[in-house]
């Protein structure tokens, strides 16, 4: 992903060829897909309708291919436009990166240190304070090497009870905080030197009796962390 003076671009790939799309043109395809026209999509996306020609045929450039197919109407109408497959498998293969993006764009990031790896077991050693957390060795990495932890909120299961289970990154913490957030609610819990935060629904909440104070275990799997060297 790139950044752009107006919006952030994403790297597509499509077939054979590497494209990069902001909203903008998104929105302009999405458009012409819904609505049928260049000239109401180019009006709806707020884009002067010669830019929204020059977007496409830059597009088609750089794909080598039809990307919207347009029909001339006659006196009694009947002109239009609409997407190729290709066109419509843009606007999904951008859907899909902006899903990604937008899941990621949130979540718990701890900086530490590689304490341990096992090659054998193909597993790292960390730690919050005096807790061991296990992570999948996935890429060069070397004891004592700083790195960034990416815990999605939505990875992270509570529990009022230590259970035995596979997952072994169980800790126990204390709730510091609560607030509604997109539906959901977000728990800031205190595990003693670290802080992290987790998202269950209102339902898990009230079914818990969570509140402030509340001492909870959490746990997340492995494989649900993302490794960052820095």
């Amino acid at each position: 992903m790139t950044k752009s003076k107006d919006e952030p671009e994403y790297r597509l790939e499509v077939g054979e060829k590497l494209i990069l799309l902001d909203k903008k043109k998104f929105k302009l395809l999405k458009f012409i897909d819904e609505c049928g026209s260049i000239t109401r999509a180019s009006q709806k996306a707020d884009i002067p309708y010669r830019s929204a020609l020059k977007y496409i045929e830059n597009l088609e450039h750089d794909l080598n291919d039809l990307l919207v197919l347009t029909k001339r109407g006659g006196k009694g109408g009947g002109g239009g436009s609409e997407l190729t497959k290709k066109g419509k498998l843009i606007l999904r293969e951008y859907r899909k990166v902006d899903s990604v993006i937008k899941m990621h764009t949130d979540v718990n990031e701890i900086e530490c240190e590689i304490a341990e790896i096992d090659e054998e077991k193909r597993i790292i050693n960390i730690y919050f304070g005096d807790k061991r957390v296990i992570l999948p060795l996935r890429g060069d990495f070397s004891v004592g090497e700083k790195v960034l932890i990416l815990i999605n909120p939505e990875d992270i299961f509570l529990t009022l009870q230590p259970q035995q289970s596979s997952v072994r990154n169980v800790f126990k913490g204390t709730i510091t905080r609560m607030e509604l957030k997109n539906q959901v609610v977000r728990l800031n819990i205190d595990l003693g030197k670290v802080n992290l935060f987790a998202d269950i629904t209102q339902y898990a909440r009230d079914e818990l009796k969570l509140d402030l104070g509340k001492e909870v275990f959490i746990g997340f799997k492995a494989a649900a962390i993302a490794v960052v060297k820095l």
